[in-house]
């Protein structure tokens, strides 16, 4: 696969199972990438601090030091954004999510195959490439907030953009209520209204994800298909604005807000 994402990067694998580690290996080779092993996250973090790498693919159940203790020691001890793909069974139920709580960048199911783990490359540094290249994108751990409409139709007005950032955090909890709301008295109509009422915001603040997950719940609750799937994608969007929350207060805090 010469047009991999992966041609000529570096990668880390933090992995303890030895004949995973030689399919890891090989299935990097094949995608154009060099890899270099860890047994457990331990050796992976004295790696990391003295080699460069464009990726981690980061194994969750290691022995003494796990994958999830290994990212948040990498985020917040290192101060490093490296893109970070768990590798996992997904045996458990919410694994996904404790993945991006820790500071992980997405994941790839076990056993997986080279297309699985290209696309999963792909996506995560697909992304981290729009990042780099948009000013207007504010990131975070596991999430990102493209603001690029906000400068274009305010002209570059900072307090104009500062009003319309904290409206948007003032208002988006009371929306997401009512999302919820319907969704405990599985009123579909109002579940359908109400996302459709959020999508508004979004576009404007484009949290990515979100609205793509929103659009989602409007469809199936307009359509009533797909309806015990409502609950967990809205849990995912509950917790990726709690993120996006955090990125944008950073940007905009409460007290730059102008008088009056």
């Amino acid at each position: 696969m010469s047009d991999s994402i992966l041609e000529h990067k570096r990668v880390l694998v933090a992995e303890d199972n030895a004949i995973n580690q030689m399919v890891i290996k090989h299935t990097l080779l094949k995608l154009g990438a060099s890899a270099d092993i860890a047994g457990d996250g331990s050796e992976a973090i004295e790696k990391f601090k003295n080699s460069d790498y464009d990726l981690i693919l980061m194994d969750v159940q290691m022995p003494l030091m796990d994958g999830y203790e290994t990212t948040v020691y990498i985020r917040k001890q290192l101060q490093s954004n490296v893109p970070i793909i768990a590798m996992t069974a997904f045996a458990l139920s919410g694994e996904d999510e404790k993945c991006y709580q820790s500071g992980m960048n997405g994941y790839v199911s076990k056993p997986f195959t080279i297309d699985s783990l290209d696309a999963a490359v792909q996506k995560v540094l697909q992304a981290a490439t729009v990042s780099n290249s948009n000013p207007y994108l504010l990131t975070g751990e596991n999430v990102a907030v493209d603001i690029s409409m906000l400068y274009d139709i305010s002209g570059n007005n900072e307090s104009y953009i500062q009003a319309m950032v904290h409206t948007f955090l003032s208002n988006m909890p009371k929306t997401l209520q009512k999302i919820d709301q319907s969704l405990q008295a599985q009123d579909w109509e109002q579940v359908y209204k109400n996302a459709h009422h959020t999508k508004s915001s979004l576009s404007v603040i484009k949290i990515i994800e979100i609205f793509d997950w929103v659009f989602s719940i409007e469809q199936n609750a307009k359509a009533q298909t797909n309806l015990t799937s409502i609950p967990d994608i809205f849990n995912k969007v509950k917790l990726k604005f709690k993120l996006a929350e955090q990125v944008l207060l950073q940007k905009f805090p409460a007290d730059s807000l102008p008088n009056g």
